[in-house]
């Protein structure tokens, strides 16, 4: 016996419903006729008996809906079954192109386009939103002449009343078989949800990798055993919340890009209460659209220490990482990426290689990839290599010292079970290149004029400046330490390469330094211009500066082009070299040279420059102002 529930307004279309279920072999729980005024209780006692579906018709389905949780599968009129009516109506009428009023909810028909052209008549529909509108629309279809109405059980007793023309809305055979097919269909796909649930409850709870299940709108669906005990918390208490409300630093831009179907897996680490996990995503698919994802986490080990080593200890020295990726200030599409690949580097033990200019953010990067990696319990210790000698390099990473002296520990060494980041690798003398490649590759260290085997789980973090593979070539670098760092690589973009970026942090700085000094000082369009065109070799460290002394130095309100243009070339003048002597170049724009060329030649009198150039002084002035060039006074 199928769990249907078939409630119906009329014994006729009760007697169609039985009817139809004894051709298609079917049984089903309850089926009745019921009044409108009772239909709501009725479909509350067939849902107590167990029904799991309901079928009604109009007004009927409509309250029902509107009050019960289950599904109520309507059975609307076809087309046929109208044209039946219309068939009827005619022969009550006498009447070839009779013109007819059907009263009724705009649920009860599967659809009235074009039904006057096919059975040829006269169509007038109006459209009940509530019961009591019943009179009135019967009253107003007698104003519009129409010739007989078709209605439900209300209409007919109205047009009975009045002594005009009507017809009950009959609800045929094939309405009912159409529903019921659907109500089964219902049925079927409940069942399967079921098993699939169950399914996934099997595979939740016998999993040693925590799982998490999102929807569309990465909201947490379900969470297995591991990830309740690793969170401390039940999954009751963390179903129907965004995921990134739960697991703090999680990569809620990447699980976007799943559901969106921009890519097909998603790969990223965090971390729940210091354990590390690596989480693989990948969208759930229906019918040509992604309706969640499966996160699948796995434990991360940490790096193993000895016995009576903690990370306390190691910690005390202040050799820590404090920040993470969302310390990282830029915000571009190329720089998410970076931030991307880092977080899957971040799990593997093996070295990573982040190139990038100065004030690009690496030591932030390399703090987060640390915080982020099975080291994260252990030291993170910075050593920038290019303010050192060979000599002091060996004594700084390997713990080299004269002969007479005990040796000291290298950072190497000190970072056990952690991480070092050598910032300015390309600066690394070819000895310290060998032992660096030795140290981490092959586990080998020099000692008393021999390489001696030790096991030292270090991780290693490099950065540069310079594109090493050049440094390869010139016999600058060593082919083995390029090659084993290279495979992890994050290229990160200069400033220079996003003009939006420039903008926004100048927008930035300028508002914390008019905070700091209680200033207030804005920058016009122009000069935003110049500074997104500005090559800014020191990046954001250099912007900052700037923004800095822009706000100190301005005598107005509001900077302009030729102020900043000023600015830049006396803070970063170019050094040119001509017959052997060096000389500050104030502008490297060719007109803006051939103005301050002409300007000392006359002596700063810009009506003889205007005249040279062929341009009026008003234009010169405005051009002078563009390239920031000041200072002469005369006409």
């Amino acid at each position: 016996m199928e769990r249907i529930a078939i409630l119906l307004p009329r014994q006729t279309i009760l007697e169609y419903a039985n009817a139809v279920l004894e051709k298609e072999g079917t049984k089903v729980q309850i089926l009745k006729v019921v009044e409108n005024s009772s239909a709501v209780s009725e479909a509350k006692a067939a849902v107590e008996a167990g029904a799991r579906v309901i079928i009604a018709r109009g007004l009927q389905a409509t309250l029902i809906k509107d009050d019960i949780n289950v599904p109520v599968v309507e059975m609307p009129i076809t087309v046929r079954e109208i044209g039946f009516m219309i068939l009827k109506a005619r022969n009550m009428l006498k009447k070839n192109h009779p013109s007819i009023g059907i009263i009724a909810f705009e649920n009860m028909f599967e659809s009235l386009d074009e039904l006057d052209e096919l059975f040829d008549f006269e169509l007038h529909f109006y459209k009940l939103t509530e019961l009591e509108e019943t009179r009135d629309l019967v009253s107003q279809a007698i104003k519009d002449g129409v010739d007989l109405i078709i209605g439900g059980v209300k209409t007919n007793q109205i047009a009975f009343e009045i002594g005009f023309p009507s017809l009950f809305m009959e609800t045929g055979e094939e309405s009912i078989r159409k529903a019921l097919q659907m109500a089964v269909h219902i049925l079927e796909l409940a069942e399967l949800e079921k098993q699939n649930k169950a399914q996934l409850d099997t595979l939740l709870d016998t999993s040693f990798s925590g799982i998490i299940k999102i929807n569309a709108y990465q909201e947490i669906v379900a969470v297995n055993r591991v990830i309740e005990q690793l969170l401390g918390r039940s999954s009751a208490e963390v179903i129907g919340f965004p995921i990134d409300k739960v697991f703090d630093g999680i990569d809620a831009e990447g699980i976007d890009g799943i559901l969106s179907g921009r890519e097909e897996l998603y790969s990223t680490s965090f971390s729940i209460k210091n354990q590390l996990l690596m989480v693989i995503g990948a969208p759930i698919q229906y019918d040509g659209h992604y309706s969640g994802a499966i996160l699948t986490c796995h434990k991360v080990r940490s790096a193993e220490r000895g016995e009576g080593q903690s990370s306390g200890a190691k910690l005390m020295n202040g050799h820590n990482a404090p920040r993470n990726f969302f310390h990282i200030l830029r915000e571009s599409g190329e720089m998410k990426r970076c931030i991307k690949q880092a977080r899957s580097y971040a799990i593997s033990r093996n070295p990573v290689l982040i190139y990038g200019e100065t004030g690009t953010e690496k030591d932030i990067l390399a703090e987060a990839i640390h915080n982020n990696s099975p080291q994260k319990g252990g030291p993170f210790m910075a050593v920038n290599v290019s303010c050192l000698s060979p000599k002091e390099q060996k004594e700084v990473l390997f713990g080299f010292g004269d002969e007479n002296k005990k040796k000291q520990k290298g950072t190497l060494e000190a970072a056990e079970f952690g991480t070092v980041f050598i910032e300015e690798v390309d600066c690394l003398s070819l000895e310290c290149q060998y032992l660096l490649f030795k140290a981490v590759h092959d586990r080998l260290f020099w000692e008393q004029n021999s390489m001696t085997k030790r096991v030292l789980s270090v991780r290693l973090i490099a950065a540069a400046g310079k594109e090493l593979s050049y440094l390869v070539k010139q016999g600058n670098f060593r082919e083995d330490l390029y090659f084993y760092l290279s495979a992890l690589k994050i290229s990160l973009p200069p400033l220079r390469k996003e003009p939006e970026e420039i903008r926004r942090f100048t927008g930035l700085y300028l508002d914390k330094y008019n905070t700091a000094y209680s200033r207030y000082v804005e920058i016009s369009e122009a000069a935003l211009k110049i500074m997104e065109e500005y090559f800014w070799e020191g990046n954001l460290l250099q912007l900052e500066s700037f923004c800095e002394r822009l706000v100190l130095a301005a005598h107005r309100r509001k900077a302009e082009e030729g102020m900043v243009q000023n600015l830049l070339q006396e803070l970063y003048p170019v050094i040119r070299e001509e017959n052997g002597i060096s000389q500050t170049v104030r502008s490297q724009n060719p007109e803006a040279l051939r103005i301050e060329m002409l300007l000392e030649r006359c002596k700063g009198r810009r009506t003889e420059v205007a005249e040279a150039m062929n341009i009026s002084t008003t234009t010169l002035w405005r051009k002078m102002k563009r390239y920031g060039i000041g200072g002469w006074d005369c006409n």
